[in-house]
């Protein structure tokens, strides 16, 4: 008993300090932690794909097309979680639609990526790439 109210203890002072909050939280959604690493590989690489070619256009740079990222960003996590979250309540995982939303999301960034580079370099590879990609 001792020992539980130890461990108790540790449990409450933990929750009083937001590390505390922010571990709970991240241990409570690890099974999405790779689609989640994964989703933020995509999501820089089409920010900075997306600043370089918008520069080569002459694209000037302003705090609402970063908004705009950064309420995509949000979304798209958002999205996932919710969809996991539901499989959770549900009690299924044989249905997995989470990971059918992911790879739509990671499709549509791996398009934006290549559209990007090809405004950057103007090769005729990432044109092709597109087309294969997207058909």
């Amino acid at each position: 008993m001792d020992n539980f109210l130890k461990v108790g203890s540790k449990l409450v002072g933990a929750t009083t300090t937001i590390s505390g909050w922010i571990a709970a939280v991240l241990a409570y959604i690890t099974p999405l932690h790779g689609v989640f690493w994964l989703m933020i590989v995509l999501l820089v690489a089409d920010f900075l794909t997306g600043v370089r070619a918008s520069a080569k256009q002459h694209i000037p740079r302003s705090s609402k097309r970063f908004r705009r990222s950064a309420s995509k960003m949000l979304c798209y996590f958002g999205i996932i979680y919710l969809f996991w979250e539901f499989e959770q309540q549900l009690g299924v995982d044989w249905i997995a639609t989470y990971k059918f939303i992911a790879g739509f999301i990671f499709l549509v960034e791996v398009i934006s990526i290549l559209e990007n580079m090809f405004v950057i370099t103007e090769h005729p590879v990432f044109a092709k790439l597109i087309r294969v990609v997207s058909k």
